[in-house]
């Protein structure tokens, strides 16, 4: 028995549908997470600068501190010294 076969006709080409983007989770996941890691890395940078500003301020008061310790003493030893011996401004 022969099979049947299928008309052999001309084929029409099938009309090939546009490709619909779909869309994806990754690319809007790959953004935040590149968004995150930026902002991961300003924070880490925000909190050097911070470190460096407070050492700074650290070491001004303690400048301050010495600076004051050292005009104090001056002022003292002014004042236990006494009028000195002979001031050209004050007439007798």
């Amino acid at each position: 028995m022969k099979k049947a076969s299928k008309p052999t006709g001309a084929k029409k080409p099938t009309a090939k549908k546009p490709m619909q983007k779909q869309p994806s989770a990754n690319p809007a996941k790959s953004k935040k997470a590149q968004g995150g890691a930026g902002l991961t890395e300003v924070v880490a940078q925000l909190a050097q600068s911070a470190e460096r500003l407070a050492q700074a301020a650290e070491r001004l008061a303690e400048a301050t501190a010495r600076l004051s310790i050292t005009a104090e003493a001056r002022h003292e030893t002014l004042q236990t010294r006494g009028p000195s011996t002979a001031d050209p401004t004050v007439s007798p």
